[in-house]
């Protein structure tokens, strides 16, 4: 790709049309964010480890009754399975992200496993108690994925086991598709360990309430582009309601926050939770 594929981009682009998402599985943009990850000074690609405690201990307290077995979709890396491994939980997450699964598995965490793995296609397991599904991990794939993996929660929980959602409310999404574009210069960045030329845009599709943004990385030596896309949809709690009760759930519940406390960004996300059937 070079400078002259932007000139005659496509100005419409369709939700997912460019690529499901950014490949978070690529070495070098897994090592990047890990960086980001463990980063404390934004909560780009995790939160704050003061603010996953008090995650952690609302969980505990609203979902589970005394050493669980839990499975976290989109784990990163490991930064929940420190707190619920010191609560006693067995704790199994799932991400795609190979340097953020090294580095939860170096953790040699009691009771932990860590799967290097895309959650639509890769085994739950059974007997689960609780299954987190949070961040907006579920509004990163396309709605039919969204349903099949929901489908495969339902059958890797416990009869009476739960499922916590944290989607990016509409609100959110309609905002990040009709962010202004910009451009910013780096020495490195999530895209590249070398100086590069970043330029941003973003679309807002009303029909579906995704927002795809787009990302051309420019390499300042020889004009070469490489374009990375994502679409995130967004969701309002009676979306999360009807996916959960079409896939057999029941019980579904709204929850303001995961600390159970006002928190600034509270209308950022849709967070709802439901049981699979005794």
């Amino acid at each position: 790709m070079d400078l002259l594929d932007i000139i005659k981009r496509d100005l419409e682009p369709r939700p997912w049309a460019e690529g499901e998402r950014i490949p978070w599985d690529d070495p070098v943009i897994s090592g990047q964010v890990l960086k980001e990850h463990l980063s404390q000074s934004s909560s780009a690609a995790s939160r704050q480890r003061s603010e996953i405690k008090k995650h952690c201990a609302w969980i505990e307290a609203e979902f589970l009754k005394g050493p669980s077995n839990i499975l976290d979709l989109g784990s990163g890396p490991g930064l929940y399975a420190e707190e619920f491994s010191k609560a006693g939980h067995h704790y199994t997450g799932i991400d795609i992200s190979p340097a953020a699964i090294h580095y939860a598995k170096e953790l040699d965490l009691a009771d932990c496993d860590f799967i290097l793995g895309d959650v639509r296609d890769t085994d739950f397991g059974t007997g689960r108690d609780l299954v987190l599904y949070i961040f907006g991990a579920i509004d990163l794939i396309p709605h039919e994925h969204a349903k099949k993996t929901l489908r495969s929660i339902f059958n890797c929980l416990k009869p009476g086991g739960k499922v916590l959602i944290e989607a990016t409310s509409i609100e959110s999404a309609d905002q990040i598709g009709n962010q202004p574009s910009m451009w910013y210069s780096a020495d490195e960045g999530i895209f590249s360990t070398l100086p590069h030329i970043c330029l941003m845009e973003s679309f807002w599709d009303e029909a579906t309430n995704a927002a795809t943004e787009r990302y051309y990385i420019i390499d300042p030596q020889d004009g070469s582009v490489q374009r990375y896309s994502a679409t995130t949809i967004g969701y309002d709690p009676q979306d999360l309601f009807d996916m959960l009760t079409e896939v057999g759930f029941v019980h579904p519940r709204i929850h303001e926050t995961l600390t159970g406390e006002g928190e600034d960004f509270a209308m950022e996300f849709s967070i709802v939770s439901a049981v699979r059937p005794e």
